[in-house]
């Protein structure tokens, strides 16, 4: 079988490329099995998060308000200073809920954004209220209500209904009253207010409104608690224009239920979010939060910053935008398949696209209901990290196979190298300084190309080798084939000076003549190939009737050379080709004339024109004299004759079958001669391909 170098360098080519894509795939199975394993212990942690809390019923205690919409109180890490100003604030922003009006002008909507914390016995609030026309109440009348003001509707732990207003005569730190309705023994109803030092706010305000701040003791409130926020924008009419509340347009009578981490449910799963990067949800039938342990952020101290690993590889972020972190309330999938009883996961994206986070929900069952839900998240910054410990070790390893590879190519180069120097070197040796071949060219056996181009130059310069002996030789034979003419015109000038008959020296000026003709067409032959080559340049093609061409060149034939038998096969059809005419005439004629040469007496010469799909050809065959191994490598090529003397009378140089070559490879063809099977005779047979 024979192996090309172009082979060996693919096969090299391969194994190398094979090393980036197998440590490829084995990256993308190493991250899917990592996915899989981070979803199936989230699941695990979920459902073993579950099970304590089944047939909990005290700590998931639902009632008509659960369906209202809650306040979840978060937890504070230092008290605030009762300002007006956001400073305090600045860490738990993000948190704040935004409560606007859903119906009437759209123009001046009121809108504001509510917060509400615990610091050890106090709740802290901030409202940001969004109002551009500010009214506030008469100095003269504490329990005015028609100006802009804050209703604080709340039960308390006795489960009463308290509402405390703040109506502010002016900014700054005020004390906010509570209006009761009192009847007198007719009946009359009216109302009196009464201030409540123990809750205090403050008002600032704002370039787009007013900011809010109150605090209470946790010790006021019991398990229900709403904002209403009024807008009054008339100073002189003092009517009401907007309404918005927590709860809706009912919150002054049914506000939302207070949610807040219940210290027994966070003790209970404390132990479960021990795990970095892990964040335990405890969630009610309305997937209200009822406690939350736990963060996703976790430190990566093997983060690579490696150039290389940060192009094939997305990169690891420490740092990014939590958008669960504080929330009161969770929705998601995998949360409504829990609350139907399914276990489930949810694959999702940071907002700003910067991590990956998985989450797991199971349900939690109280007396074969569903009444909450565990939900269980961690990102995939982990499994990148060991994504990019991977990469370090397959490039450590491909560094080495690329070393060991580099090393087989320079040894496999170093081999070509020394096997072309050594060519060179039996080149530069096969030829003397004169143009002589001097030396034999050593043959490699080697199958390659290189041992192809070393057969090739061996066969050459014995092409070569012979060539140079023609033409050493060609003095001999010029000066034989001039020395007859040249003997017959000078001896029949000698003669015409001696004789006196008038037809004695007509017949030595014919023999004159003859011998000058002989010596011309020697001439002409010599200069016939370089006229061919220059003239091939200029030669234009036609498209032309070669079966035609053919009809009459034979029947040319047979007038000129009555004595030879010409024999065509012609297709039924015209055969229209792209050629010269004259130059194919040409080619015929001197292939006719071989085959005249060469063939035995009263044998025919047979001219076959045959065409398929893809060339067309001309073939000659005569029956005589067959070609030897010598002459069928040669038989082609300039300055080449194989005739004997039995032709005295005309001068063979060797170009006529070099000329029909010529004239062949200009027609984008080639020209072949090889010996009948039978052994009788020499067929030349000219290929040319469609064009």
């Amino acid at each position: 079988m024979k192996v090309t170098i172009k082979t060996k360098l693919l096969f090299l080519s391969i194994a190398v490329l094979s090393i980036p894509y197998v440590g490829y795939q084995y990256l993308r199975e190493m991250e899917q099995y990592l996915r899989d394993s981070l979803e199936a212990s989230l699941i695990d942690t979920a459902i073993a998060v579950s099970g304590p809390l089944h047939n909990k019923g005290d700590l998931f205690s639902t009632n008509a308000r659960s369906a209202i919409p809650s306040i979840f109180v978060h937890k504070l890490s230092h008290a605030i200073q009762m300002d007006g100003y956001t400073d305090d604030w600045m860490s738990y922003l993000s948190w704040s809920n935004t409560y606007s009006q859903n119906e009437g002008d759209t123009q001046d909507v009121l809108s504001y954004k509510f917060i509400i914390s615990r610091y050890q016995q106090y709740y802290y609030a901030l409202l940001q209220v969004e109002d551009p026309e500010l009214v506030y109440r008469l100095q003269d009348d504490p329990g005015a209500l028609n100006n802009d003001h804050i209703n604080l509707t709340f039960t308390t732990p006795d489960g009463d209904l308290k509402h405390y207003f703040f109506s502010p005569s002016a900014p700054g730190e005020f004390t906010p009253v509570e209006l009761i309705s009192i009847k007198d023994e007719y009946g009359v109803e009216s109302r009196e207010y009464s201030y409540r030092t123990n809750v205090s706010g403050y008002w600032r305000q704002t370039q787009t409104g007013y900011n809010l701040e109150i605090r209470l003791p946790v010790t006021v409130i019991g398990d229900a608690m709403g904002i209403v926020v009024t807008d009054v924008d008339d100073p002189l009419s003092r009517t009401t224009k907007s309404v918005v509340g927590t709860s809706g347009k009912l919150t002054h009578l049914s506000p939302g239920r207070i949610l807040q981490s219940s210290p027994e449910v966070e003790s209970m799963i404390e132990t479960y979010s021990r795990t970095e990067g892990r964040r335990i949800w405890v969630l009610d039938s309305y997937g209200q939060v009822l406690a939350s342990t736990g963060n996703l952020s976790r430190e990566l101290a093997g983060a690579s910053v490696n150039l290389l690993y940060s192009l094939l590889l997305p990169p690891v972020h420490q740092r990014f935008s939590d958008d669960l972190s504080g929330a009161s309330r969770l929705q998601g999938d995998e949360i409504s398949n829990a609350l139907n009883g399914i276990l489930s996961s949810r694959w999702r994206t940071s907002p700003d696209e910067r991590a990956i986070i998985v989450s797991a929900a199971a349900p939690v069952m109280i007396n074969n209901d569903i009444n909450g839900v565990v939900v269980v998240e961690e990102t995939t910054s982990h499994i990148q990290i060991q994504q990019r410990q991977a990469m370090a070790s397959l490039y450590n390893k491909s560094l080495f196979v690329f070393v060991f590879v580099t090393a087989l190519l320079l040894l496999f180069a170093t081999r070509l190298s020394i096997r072309i120097r050594q060519l060179e070197r039996d080149a530069a040796s096969a030829i003397d300084q004169h143009g002589r071949v001097v030396g034999k060219f050593r043959t490699s056996h080697s199958t390659d190309e290189i041992g192809d181009l070393s057969r090739n130059y061996a066969a050459m310069l014995d092409r070569l080798k012979e060539y140079n002996h023609y033409l050493e030789n060609m003095a001999g034979r010029l000066s034989h084939e001039l020395r007859t003419p040249i003997t017959v015109v000078q001896s029949s000038l000698e003669q015409i000076t001696h004789v006196n008959s008038e037809i004695d020296k007509e017949t030595y000026l014919e023999r004159a003549r003859d011998g000058v003709h002989r010596l011309n067409t020697i001439v002409i032959r010599l200069s016939e190939a370089t006229r061919l080559e220059q003239a091939l340049q200029n030669t234009e093609r036609h498209n032309e009737n070669v079966k035609e061409i053919l009809n009459k060149c034979v029947e040319g034939y047979r007038g000129a050379f009555s004595d030879v038998e010409f024999l065509i096969n012609v297709p039924d059809n015209d055969v229209y080709r792209n050629i010269s005419a004259d130059l194919i005439v040409q080619m015929l004629d001197k292939v006719i004339k071989n085959a005249m040469d060469f063939q035995t007496k009263e044998t025919p010469i047979e001219i076959t024109l045959e065409t398929n799909e893809t060339n067309w050809s001309i073939s000659v065959v005569n029956y005589g004299e067959t070609l030897t191994d010598l002459m069928d490598e040669q038989l082609f090529n300039s300055m080449i004759s194989f005739r004997d003397k039995k032709a005295k009378n005309e001068p063979h140089l060797g170009l006529g079958l070099y000329i029909v070559r010529l004239i062949v490879e200009f027609h984008n063809g080639s020209v072949t001669a090889k010996n009948l099977a039978n052994g009788k005779g020499v067929e030349i047979k000219m290929v040319f391909a469609d064009t």
